[in-house]
């Protein structure tokens, strides 16, 4: 079995488990038996000292 690994950023409003769930679901697209993710880094962007979106940076494991 061969694995290969993508990296991605996911990005929500809604926050950081939303960023990840919504890369997971963009690979999903393209990507064929999804095994695992690694989150590398978690950011948010802020305005007017809110934080108004979310992102995950994150390594995707998946069979080729």
């Amino acid at each position: 079995m061969h694995i290969k690994v993508t990296e991605m950023v996911g990005e929500s409003p809604a926050g950081w488990k939303d960023a990840v769930q919504s890369a997971i679901n963009e690979a999903s697209k393209t990507m064929n038996d999804i095994v695992g993710v690694e989150v590398v880094n978690f950011t948010a962007h802020v305005e007017n000292g809110k934080v108004v979106g979310y992102k995950a940076n994150m390594k995707i494991a998946h069979k080729s």
